[in-house]
């Protein structure tokens, strides 16, 4: 189905190139800065609504009758609300159930990042189940992918592969930067999957986007040069996390983990495996890392470069019962090369 076809694409598609004409901008923040933005914004009512088209689609508020024609033309509204992104409530105000925010952040060293481009992601607050995300973490793993993979010397991947892509930001980036790369998208929730097709064509990209846990969908082939990957870590004792965003026990590392062991026998001979994730660290003994400690052990890999990205992440996690013995979070990003000598990928697709 092209996207002239799709009713909430062409609505989608018809929004952002409107934005783009006024020139909207916002950056996401994270749903614990977002909840008390909202909360002491409804406690004025001058505040409490939308007033802008940032309010509306950035800050997640409902909007008046009112407003929400006059910061939208009347195509372009019948467009949302007959595609059900924006709808009207019992109360009479209007909802989106879409954030839209600006996908880059600006860097004037990086050509890329100063184009505009928007990325489309699931409405606060965040707590449906199959909800996508977008935010603070996101803006980490997309400015350390490019990092990356400007400096860490590689031939242009002849097929990149983003596991747990999400919406496709990861995807997405590298689709611009590798044009000539055939890049797959594969992610278990099928609603992100549907908004990662929208959020790649919006950026004119070519993404295959593909409903998968982990590799398990992927066929073995000898090309793949470039996997990266953003797994969710959250671990799955906070129950209040959507079940895609969650992680099982260990802290969050399980599913990093996998993601690791079930990639390498798929890369090329020196194909490059990138992951961007988050590390709990023990509070009685802050100098051990334990993704780092399995990583130097993995078979047929060598570990090319590991760097702390952020130190103290997601800090209110930390009262969970599943991080007691946890003193910090700590954002992390890996870059392993497979060693040469062909190794059977541990997984058969379809």
């Amino acid at each position: 189905m092209t996207i002239e076809e799709d009713a909430e694409g062409l609505a989608c598609h018809a929004l952002t190139t409107f934005l783009l004409e006024k020139n909207y901008a916002f950056v996401c923040i994270s749903p614990e800065s977002q909840e008390r933005v909202v909360r002491k914004r409804s406690l004025h009512p001058k505040t409490r609504n939308s007033a802008n088209l940032e309010d509306f689609f950035g800050w997640s508020l409902p909007a008046e009758e009112k407003v929400i024609r006059d910061i939208l033309p009347v195509k372009i509204l019948d467009l949302l609300r007959e595609a059900s992104v924006v709808t009207a409530g019992d109360d009479g105000l209007y909802r989106s159930k879409f954030r839209v925010s600006s996908f880059y952040m600006p860097d004037i060293e990086d050509s890329l990042s100063l184009t505009r481009l928007y990325y489309i992601h699931s409405a606060f607050p965040t707590t449906q189940r199959d909800s996508v995300f977008f935010g603070p973490d996101t803006y980490l793993f997309l400015d350390y992918l490019s990092s990356v993979t400007n400096r860490v010397p590689t031939r242009t991947p002849r097929t990149i592969v983003d596991i747990c892509c999400g919406a496709g930001a990861g995807a997405i980036l590298l689709a611009r930067k590798f044009p000539a790369s055939r890049v797959l998208a594969l992610d278990l929730n099928p609603k992100a999957l549907s908004v990662g097709i929208m959020n790649a064509r919006f950026a004119n990209t070519q993404v295959l986007f593909v409903e998968s846990d982990l590799v398990s969908a992927m066929k073995s082939q000898d090309d793949i040069d470039l996997i990266v990957s953003n797994p969710p870590y959250i671990s799955s004792s906070a129950l209040d996390v959507p079940t895609h965003a969650i992680d099982g026990p260990i802290s969050g590392l399980a599913l990093p983990l996998r993601v690791v062991e079930e990639s390498v026998p798929l890369l090329a001979d020196r194909g490059l495996l990138i992951v961007y994730t988050a590390v709990p660290i023990p509070h009685q003994n802050p100098a051990y890392d334990p993704f780092l400690e399995h990583l130097s052990k993995v078979a047929g890999a060598t570990l090319v470069s590991y760097k702390i990205l952020h130190p103290d992440m997601f800090g209110e996690e930390l009262s969970s019962p599943a991080y007691a013995d946890v003193g910090r979070i700590q954002a992390v990003g890996a870059v392993l090369r497979k060693r040469e000598g062909r190794m059977v990928p541990a997984v058969a697709g379809v």
